[in-house]
Parts: C-alpha cells; sequence; structure tokens
C-alpha cells in the first residue's frame, strides 16, 4: 500500500470507527488517572451463536458446572459469568443479528435518540480525544460468509472493522512519516473548511423550512458536530508518537491464525492506553478446515440441523473462539487490567441452526463486578431482562452518565 492509499485508509477507518487504545504504566506517559482506575471495554463477537450445551454452564452460581467449551475459564472462575433467557426480544435470524451490541434495528434507528449506536461507539464518546483511537473495531479476517456487523454510529452508518492485523499493528504502533502526518494536517484543516461552510448553508436554511425538515437539518447538525469533534481529535494526535513496544509486525493469515494474534494486539493497545475500546470479530470467514474437520463452512456447520457430526465440528470451532478468549483474559488479569475492563463475548444469533434471536450466548468478565459463573434470569416473556438493561449498568460503571441505552428499561442488578 502506498502513502497516499494508506492516508486515505486511515482516514476513513478514524472517521468512520471514532477509534481508541492503553502503554504500560510510565513515568513519561503519566495520565491523571491511574491505569487501574482507567474503565475499559472489549467485545468479541461472532455472527453465528454457540451450540447450547457446550456454552450455558449447568446449575446456577459461582460454582455451576462448565462446559466442555468453557473448560478453559475454570481457573477464571470469580471473574466471569454466563448469562441464561437474555436477548433483545426481537427476531429475524440473520437479519436481526445486526443488534448485538445496540439493541436497535437499523431500520428503527430514526425513532430512537441515539439512533442504533453500538456500545462500543457509545462508551468512547466518554473518553474521547484520551488516547489516540476512541474505539478500536477489528476482525480476525475478512467479514465474508456472515459478517457480525457489530459497531454503529449515533447516525446509523456500520462501522468497518480493520481485517487485517498487520494493519492492526500499524496503526498502533508505527509512526506515519513525517511528510505523511504534514499531508494529513492540510487535510484536516481544509475539510474543517468544507465543514464550516456547509454548516454555515444548512443553518441558513433552517428557518426557512417545514418542520419535519428541520427536524433532518437538526439531525444532520448533529452529525456535522460529531466529524469536527472527530477532526480535532485525530489532529491532536498526529504530532504524538506511538508507543513502542517489544513486538514484531504480524503476518496477516487466516481467521484461525489471526484470531490469537489479535487478542495479542488488543491487550498491548490497552496496555499501552492507545485505546479503551475495543471489538473483536469472528467472521463467518473462519477456516473451518484447520480446526480438523471437513471444509463445509463456518456458515455451513451453524445450519447442522442436530445432525451430531456437524454439531461436533461446530463445537470445535466455538471451542478454540472460546479457548482464546480465556487466555486473552487472562493476560489481562497477569497485568493487572482485567478488573478494570469489562469483556463482553456474544452473538446475535441465539442458535445459528434455528436461525432465531432468543437466548442469546452472552458471557461477561472482568470489570469488578461480583461474578457469579452462572446467572439464570426470567424465562417468561412478561418478566424477560431485555439484555440493554445490562448494556445501561455497563455504561454506568464505564463512567457515563445515562438512563437509558437502546431499548433497555432500567439497570441491571444481577452482579452488584
Amino acid at each position: 500500500m502506498n502513502q497516499e492509499q494508506h492516508a486515505t485508509s486511515r482516514r476513513q477507518f478514524l472517521r468512520a470507527a471514532g477509534v481508541t487504545v492503553a502503554l504500560p504504566w510510565l513515568e513519561t506517559f503519566a495520565r491523571a488517572v491511574e491505569p487501574a482506575k482507567m474503565q475499559r471495554f472489549v467485545c468479541v463477537a461472532n455472527p453465528f451463536g454457540m451450540i447450547q450445551d457446550a456454552f450455558f454452564p449447568t446449575g446456577e452460581g459461582l460454582k455451576a458446572a462448565l462446559p466442555g467449551n468453557l473448560a478453559s475459564f475454570e481457573a477464571l472462575r470469580g471473574k466471569f459469568t454466563v448469562f441464561s433467557n437474555i436477548d433483545h426480544g426481537n427476531n429475524g435470524g440473520h437479519g436481526g443479528t445486526h443488534m448485538f451490541l445496540s439493541g436497535v434495528k437499523s431500520s428503527e434507528a430514526s425513532s430512537m435518540p441515539d439512533g442504533n449506536i453500538s456500545l462500543d461507539q457509545f462508551l468512547a464518546r466518554q473518553v474521547a480525544g484520551q488516547t489516540r483511537f476512541p474505539v478500536l473495531n477489528t476482525a480476525a479476517g475478512p467479514v465474508g460468509g456472515g459478517g457480525v456487523e457489530l459497531s454503529w454510529t449515533r447516525t446509523g452508518v456500520m462501522v468497518p472493522p480493520v481485517q487485517q492485523v498487520s494493519r492492526v499493528f500499524r496503526m498502533l504502533f508505527v509512526d506515519d512519516p513525517a511528510e505523511l502526518s504534514a499531508a494529513l494536517g492540510v487535510d484536516y484543516e481544509q475539510q474543517g473548511s468544507i465543514l464550516d461552510a456547509v454548516n454555515s448553508q444548512a443553518r441558513s436554511m433552517s428557518s426557512r423550512v417545514s418542520g419535519r425538515d428541520r427536524e433532518k437539518l437538526d439531525q444532520y447538525f448533529t452529525a456535522i458536530r460529531d466529524v469536527e469533534k472527530s477532526l480535532e481529535q485525530e489532529k491532536a494526535w498526529l504530532s504524538r508518537p506511538r508507543p513502542k513496544v517489544d513486538a514484531k509486525e504480524p503476518k496477516d493469515g487466516t481467521v484461525s491464525q489471526q484470531l490469537p494474534i489479535l487478542f495479542d494486539l488488543v491487550a498491548l493497545a490497552l496496555q499501552t492506553d492507545s485505546t479503551r475500546v475495543a471489538t473483536i470479530e469472528v467472521p463467518g470467514s473462519f477456516d473451518t478446515s484447520a480446526m480438523g474437520i471437513e471444509e463445509k463452512g463456518y456458515h455451513g456447520y451453524s445450519h447442522h440441523g442436530k445432525d451430531p457430526v456437524l454439531m461436533e465440528g461446530m463445537r470445535k470451532v466455538e471451542r478454540y473462539q472460546m479457548v482464546h478468549l480465556a487466555k486473552f483474559l487472562a493476560k489481562l488479569q497477569d497485568l493487572g487490567l482485567l478488573d478494570s475492563t469489562q469483556v463482553l463475548f456474544g452473538s446475535g444469533m441465539g442458535d445459528g441452526s434455528a436461525h432465531t434471536n432468543k437466548n442469546l450466548p452472552v458471557l461477561l468478565a472482568g470489570g469488578g463486578y461480583k461474578h457469579r459463573t452462572h446467572v439464570i434470569l426470567p424465562d417468561a416473556a412478561e418478566k424477560r431482562v431485555p439484555l440493554c438493561n445490562l448494556y445501561l449498568s455497563m455504561a454506568q460503571r464505564f463512567g457515563v452518565e445515562a438512563g437509558t441505552f437502546g431499548k433497555s428499561k432500567g439497570t441491571f442488578g444481577e452482579l452488584s
């Protein structure tokens, strides 16, 4: 990739994602808040859900029996909780999975105060400007074959994840050449001038339009303010050097090869305070042959129809994800970051074979909660707890002063 292409892709990524990341605690980079006190958030998600008997523990409470695919979490007891009977109350199969981190369908966004903003973008506003990347949105490979569509801005734009580990590394730890930084600075100035002109023109129209059109203009002004703020934050980081880490640029590969590397890069990003909000997508392009099973594709195995052979293949793909998630949590714990980092794992799909969005596989780790291994929530429709209630409580713990998130009906008190 030449410098011009790199500059363009970087700008597009930052502008769409509003990116953020954290360094080892060094006196030179001392901040007002100690690393252990900073709040962080990481979401890991896949598009096809989990086989229930391999994900949900048996029994309830701290000593609940872990299923085979969570065996690697045994040493993490007291640091994580799996929730049963929690979801967004939606349906639509694959068409409803994009709601996982927002709780709002994209088609319903216009009627919501914050649109269908996802939790990562919602939290990033709290720490915008404090780190180089407000949000670091990544994927372990190409999002074809069933993308997660995880991250959404409040203006209804889906944030594309960075899909190559080499690019994630360069963004985090390789400084731009001086001439490229200078060119970016000029570019930010020009874009700021364009926004000023467009904003002025739009305001001159405001008094001459209908009430409905005025609402549209208000949404437009909000979007412009968001872009202006993002540009200023990006510009402020141009002259600041990236942290130096004892790691080499990784090679890109398949999903199974990139996933563990991506976990390590996100851990480094948090450790160096390059961001405090990150997402990792496990895309549908997962290379199932690497699991020692027939190459039917991740999506193909998700349509197992209760066939024992296909179900066992699916369990292997899912087990791989959980093993590396457990390693990531253990690494954060060794770094002293787990209790200040809320790590969410899940999917907008409950059962990929039945195409149901009910009883989503949701695991929350870290964050300093009073974890209970397995919490079984009410199953009755009239008593069901919205997943957005959990997200609201997570946002408040992160430091966001908010009374609602998505379609929440209150806060979540199960782990307090």
